[in-house]
């Protein structure tokens, strides 16, 4: 008789967390700072059921702010909205975008997650902004300490019929390629947390020019960069697997996100419950900090 083992999803976050090839320690390239100091992009469904989630007295927390694509929004619609970013260039980025808005009810915090020191706030948001975190359960239990109605977390989903979960299989004995919201879900149940799930109806393919892109993109995908063992495995399925389409290859991989929230225990923020940050004293100001 065989028997199962269950998986750890907490130790398989941590694993994947550690090697994840868009995991950034430190401070962003020039050209991604480049990249995103147009925050104009696609429609975003999650986002936009958050908002509905939102009102005028509400106080947000938005963790790994970046741009302030999910930030500004927010503030639109809040009493005030705290960001935490820990990296200079896009704090720089993010103030710009802000006072490009004209809104002053955003204070800004420079620091990483795990060392920030904030009060509870009503809800707490992360978009897209774990994904090199190692410690997931000290991540989502400061979260739930930090608020009082709704945590939420904007998280990648990978395509069941993935190219790259097809050779992670095959290569690595596991489906998953990086931190997502599939090992985030069962990683919050793990932790006793009953997490709600909207995934988002579109994909956005990825789409590469030339087959040597396609390969490079899968080998970055796969940690293998600098290994050739799996070159031929790697090539015949992309060989197998790409869609052609006038002048550009197709995959059935792509962007799509998903949207994991729920309400804290009534004991995660019993600390500090009535302290509220004073957002009015921003608006009076006219300033962030």
């Amino acid at each position: 008789m065989s028997i199962s083992v269950e998986t750890d999803w907490l130790e398989l976050w941590r694993e994947l967390a550690i090697s994840d090839p868009y995991a950034t320690n430190g401070e962003p390239t020039k050209r991604y700072i480049e990249h995103v100091k147009n925050r104009r992009e696609r429609p975003d469904p999650l986002l936009n059921f958050l908002l509905k989630e939102i009102d005028s007295c509400a106080t947000v927390l938005d963790i790994g702010a970046g741009n302030g694509r999910w930030t500004i929004p927010m503030a639109k619609i809040a009493q005030g909205v705290t960001a935490v970013e820990p990296s200079d260039a896009m704090q720089k980025v993010l103030r710009e975008n802000l006072k490009a808005d004209g809104l002053n009810n955003v204070r800004t915090i420079q620091s990483t997650w795990e060392e920030a020191v904030v009060e509870p706030h009503d809800f707490v948001v992360c978009a897209h902004a774990m994904y090199s975190i190692v410690d997931f359960s000290s991540f989502i239990r400061k979260m739930e300490q930090s608020a009082k109605k709704g945590c939420y977390l904007a998280i990648r989903f990978p395509p069941a019929d993935g190219i790259i979960g097809e050779l992670s299989h095959s290569i690595h004995g596991r489906y998953h390629d990086s931190p997502n919201a599939i090992i985030a879900y069962n990683a919050l149940y793990s932790l006793g947390i009953y997490a709600n799930l909207l995934v988002e109806n579109n994909i956005y393919r990825w789409v590469n020019t030339t087959f040597k892109d396609a390969f490079a993109r899968a080998k970055r995908h796969l940690h293998l960069e600098s290994s050739t063992n799996y070159d031929k495995l790697i090539k015949d399925t992309l060989y197998r697997r790409l869609i052609p389409s006038d002048d550009s290859l197709v995959w059935p991989d792509g962007m799509r996100s998903a949207l994991l929230w729920w309400h804290p225990s009534s004991d995660s923020n019993k600390l500090s419950e009535h302290i509220v940050p004073d957002f009015q004293s921003f608006k009076r100001n006219g300033h962030n900090t």
